[in-house]
C-alpha cells in the first residue's frame, strides 16, 4: 500500500544512517548457519531502509516491495544486477513468514549481494538524501 505523507528529510537521513551503522555491525558476526537468518534478515533490512528514505523525501509512505522496487531504479553500476535485491527481499520473507531455515549458501549468497551491490547503493541514496 502507497499513501502521501510530508517529505521528511530528518527521518530519512536518520535512516540512512541507522541502515549504514547496522550494515558496519553486521559484518562482523561470523557467518554460520546459525546466524544465518539474522544476518541474511538484518543485510535486507538494511537496503530496505534505503528505499524507504528515498521514498520518504518524495512524500510516499509505501511497504517493503514499494522500497525494494525504487532501489532497483537507481542509476548505479553494480557487479550483480540491482534487480537481485528482489530475490533477497522474497528470501527475507520466506524465512519471516514460511519458516525457512536458510543455509550457508544462501548466507554466502547474500553476502555477495550485499558485496557487489551495498556501497553503490548506499553512495547514490547518500547523494540524494544529504
Amino acid at each position: 500500500m502507497i499513501r502521501q505523507r510530508s517529505p521528511d528529510v530528518a527521518l530519512a537521513r536518520s535512516l540512512v544512517q541507522a541502515s549504514q551503522a547496522e550494515m558496519s555491525f553486521l559484518e562482523t558476526l561470523k557467518p554460520t548457519e546459525e546466524a544465518a537468518s539474522t544476518i541474511i534478515r538484518g543485510i535486507y533490512e538494511n537496503f530496505r531502509r534505503l528505499g524507504e528514505a528515498l521514498l520518504i523525501l518524495e512524500g510516499v509512505e509505501s511497504d517493503h516491495e514499494a522500497e525494494i522496487n525504487k532501489l532497483t531504479t537507481l542509476p548505479v553500476k553494480t557487479t550483480r544486477s540491482i534487480l537481485v535485491l528482489d530475490n533477497l527481499r522474497r528470501l527475507r520473507h520466506d524465512i519471516n513468514y514460511k519458516g525457512y531455515q536458510p543455509s550457508l549458501a544462501d548466507l554466502e549468497d547474500v553476502i555477495l549481494i550485499k558485496s557487489a551491490c551495498w556501497t553503490a547503493v548506499l553512495e547514490e541514496v547518500k547523494k540524494q538524501v544529504f
